[in-house]
């Protein structure tokens, strides 16, 4: 590999990703690792990374991730104007009073996207592993943010006696998942009612794998749409997030006859990335 003008690095709730850079913000490699459970683990997981490249000490590192690290309070704008030529450079999360919520990695993919799209209004939805932020974005500054724990509560269900068999995989069925995803933004007082029945349908051995999965996920997708509502309702929205992610949530937006645009989560983390690095160390 050629020597790397600096090192991004992303880390999620699903793995540690690490990019070796070139000035203008190409990827001359990458290296994928477990995600780690702390910072402790995220030190040790780079530095085995750099070790086996055989980075030279000096070269600037630009991570995001589950750091909470120095949070800007929103409103603000997306990209913040200045950074300390500090390596690593952590970029800052972004934090709620009203409701309490930390974005925890979606910060960097957030200014990413405005940097490369400045003229938008709108609304932006990045679905995660474990959680899901959804972004007022208004004159490049993030006007507020809600983050819903859809992720969590899907990994949760999967690891119960009962759920994990027929959760797990990729199956589904797209007519029951959108059905789900209905049923919940009309009746979300239903919602556990709905899950619970679930582990009856497969303790009596009526459910199949793909509808299983499908009405889980519809339900959970369902009612995420119903409480951020005032979010996306109307509005131009922008789906950020790995393919299988923006799956599951295009289906859902479709069905409610939004309007969105997806866009790919690691283009827009490395677009954030980048302009950290050159506002930092160029």
């Amino acid at each position: 590999m050629t020597t790397p003008d600096w090192i991004a690095v992303d880390w999620t709730a699903r793995d540690l990703t690490v990019w070796g850079m070139d000035a203008k913000g190409s990827v001359l490699a990458e290296a994928k690792a477990e995600a780690p459970t702390d910072t402790a683990g995220f030190d040790a997981a780079l530095g085995a990374v750099l070790q086996g490249w055989a980075t030279p000490t000096n070269t600037p590192i630009v991570a995001a991730g589950r750091f909470a690290h120095a949070p800007r309070a929103v409103p603000c704008l997306a990209m913040p104007e200045h950074f300390s030529a500090t390596s690593p450079l952590y970029f800052p999360a972004l934090s709620q009073e009203e409701p309490r919520h930390v974005t925890l990695g979606m910060e960097a993919a957030i200014a990413g996207f405005v940097a490369l799209t400045p003229k938008f209004d709108g609304v932006l939805c990045l679905p995660g592993a474990r959680m899901t932020v959804w972004a007022h974005i208004s004159a490049e500054e993030v006007v507020s943010f809600r983050s819903v724990a859809t992720g969590v509560m899907m990994t949760g269900l999967a690891q119960q006696s009962g759920y994990e068999a027929f959760l797990s995989g990729e199956a589904l069925d797209d007519t029951v998942f959108t059905d789900a995803v209905s049923d919940a933004m009309s009746r979300p007082e239903q919602f556990s009612y709905r899950i619970a029945s679930l582990e009856a349908e497969a303790y009596l051995g009526t459910l199949l794998p793909a509808r299983a999965r499908a009405t889980a996920l519809g339900l959970l997708i369902g009612a995420e749409l119903a409480a951020t509502r005032p979010y996306w309702l109307g509005q131009p929205i922008a789906l950020i997030g790995d393919a299988d992610l923006c799956a599951t949530y295009g289906m859902a937006l479709n069905a409610q006859y939004a309007m969105h645009t997806v866009y790919d989560r690691t283009d827009m983390v490395q677009a954030g990335l980048y302009a950290a690095f050159r506002t930092a160390f160029e």
